[in-house]
């Protein structure tokens, strides 16, 4: 799992409260936890902050059961002699685990602050319901509206055992995060951002979180804040007290990065299929550790669209020389990239076979009628270039030089020019092809890819069988190659950018 601290803002923070959130800064100067009760190798802060404020702890008896008071009772004294003797002071409050999480928040304009504490139903056993962290959260509160006078602080403790985690996770489906997307919506150019902190709370609460939270991923960014453990949970002074010490950073962990290994082979179909947008659907949650491959994705989705205009190559110019790329691509291809883009700019018919890599993609999502309909466009303006170039629709008396030809002058102008006779199978193959693209175009018909191999196979050509899209895409390119000799096609700069993701996407981790 990869941890990144670079998100750039967030919205809204949920934290799960636990015993070991807070502690209190005694007039000793000790830090005391309100989570430490001598069990566990922890020193006996709930005693002495039942000390402190000259209680003497008493216990809870339930039945023939006797339990100390505990976290939930400690928490409502603390609250009170807050509110009521201090005038709600709450500056002795420490927040031992959630501090930097908080103090990061703010710095990147958070607004709001969900604290989800326990405050479970009288039917669970005081041992459990001793441990609520109801007025643990409400002491968090305090403190955070001190620090944070701006910020919106909610607490939300539903009548919920901590055990169960259906209704846990129905409870922050309904309401928690609900409340959370509507509270702040995201504007037009930011998404919305959320993090969660569940780390120290009761189990299936940090569970459900995280869950749902996980669930959202694909409607905002989504991103678990962990509190960083100090070195020591606690430290002798010199005068032998134990000290609580603080979460001294934390961890930004993308809660995409938890569906990775799933998701990566999804990307992976989608690519090899040709279906960037839903590649980049995929990518979306996995830009904090692959936007290399999520802009790649972008170029190469409009890119089979026939979006190839000055904005893009424009953009995609900027990108093959970004620090992104350089970090990951060896400068020897990054030149050849470079070099195939400029001859894309500079040069039609390299332009031209560059788009051949469109026959490719369609080909393989099985569109065969949209790659019949591209290899004939590739072919009439291969057709067209040629014949300006050689200027053979003039010398061979078809048309005139001043209007535009049609598909059937172009083919009849290259046969001639060929010295091919009508019945010749080249002859007979373009006129096959060029009235089976008049019947997709004109009845808006489909075809199949028998039917495509047919138009070659009936025609004497040698075909391999049973068609599959490899085969028919090696008889459209040998049509092309025919018309026009190409460039070296692994040299073509889109076909390498699509083979370079791809291998990307098979080796990461």
């Amino acid at each position: 799992m990869t941890t990144v601290n670079n998100s750039t803002h967030v919205d809204t923070l949920i934290i799960t409260v636990g015993t070991r959130q807070i502690g209190w800064r005694c007039q000793d100067g000790v830090i005391r936890s309100f989570g430490a009760d001598g069990n566990i190798g922890y020193p006996t802060h709930i005693t002495q902050l039942y000390a402190e404020l000259g209680i003497e702890r008493g216990t809870h008896q339930e039945g023939e059961k006797t339990y100390p008071w505990s976290g939930k009772d400690l928490g409502q004294r603390y609250y009170e002699h807050c509110k009521e003797w201090l005038g709600g002071d709450f500056s002795q409050v420490e927040l031992l685990l959630d501090k930097t999480v908080i103090t990061a928040g703010i710095q990147q304009g958070l607004k709001h602050i969900i604290l989800w504490g326990t405050d479970q139903p009288e039917t669970v056993s005081w041992f459990h319901r001793r441990l609520d962290t109801i007025w643990l959260a409400e002491l968090m509160a305090g403190k955070i509206k001190s620090l944070f006078p701006d910020i919106r602080v909610d607490i939300h403790a539903p009548k919920i055992s901590a055990n169960n985690g259906d209704a846990i996770r129905q409870e922050l489906e309904l309401l928690v995060l609900k409340e959370a997307l509507n509270a702040f919506s995201p504007s037009k150019n930011q998404e919305f951002v959320l993090w969660i902190q569940n780390k120290g709370c009761a189990p299936a609460v940090a569970s459900g979180v995280e869950i749902c939270a996980a669930a959202l991923v694909r409607q905002c960014q989504v991103f678990n804040a962990s509190p960083d453990e100090p070195q020591e949970f606690f430290s002798s002074l010199e005068n032998g007290l134990v000290t609580a010490n603080h979460s001294p950073s934390f961890q930004l962990i993308p809660m995409g990065e938890y569906f990775w290994s799933l998701e990566r082979l999804r990307i992976i179909s989608a690519w090899e299929r040709g279906d960037f947008v839903e590649a980049q659907l995929w990518l979306k949650v996995h830009q904090n550790r692959h936007s290399l491959l999520y802009k790649l994705a972008g170029f190469l989705a409009r890119y089979s669209n026939w979006e190839s205009n000055p904005d893009f190559f424009r953009k995609l110019g900027e990108w093959l020389n970004s620090n992104d790329v350089s970090k990951a691509v060896d400068v020897q291809q990054i030149q050849a990239w470079n070099t195939q883009l400029a001859k894309m700019q500079a040069n039609d018919l390299t332009k031209l076979w560059e788009s051949t890599i469109i026959i490719d993609l369609s080909l393989q999502r099985e569109n065969y009628t949209s790659a019949f309909i591209q290899f004939t466009q590739i072919l009439e303006q291969l057709l067209y270039m040629q014949s300006e170039a050689q200027n053979w629709m003039v010398k061979n008396g078809i048309g005139s030089r001043n209007n535009d030809p049609s598909l059937s002058e172009l083919m009849q102008g290259w046969c001639q020019y060929k010295r091919f006779n009508q019945d010749s199978q080249w002859s007979k193959l373009l006129y096959d092809i060029r009235q089976k693209r008049n019947q997709v175009i004109h009845k808006g018909i489909s075809i199949t890819l028998r039917e495509i191999r047919h138009l070659w196979a009936n025609n004497n050509f040698p075909v391999t069988f049973p068609e599959t899209p490899e085969i028919i895409k090696n008889l459209m390119m040998a049509v092309l190659k025919e018309i026009s000799p190409p460039p070296s096609l692994n040299q073509l700069l889109m076909r390498s950018l699509y083979e370079w993701g791809l291998n990307y996407l098979k080796n990461a981790s």
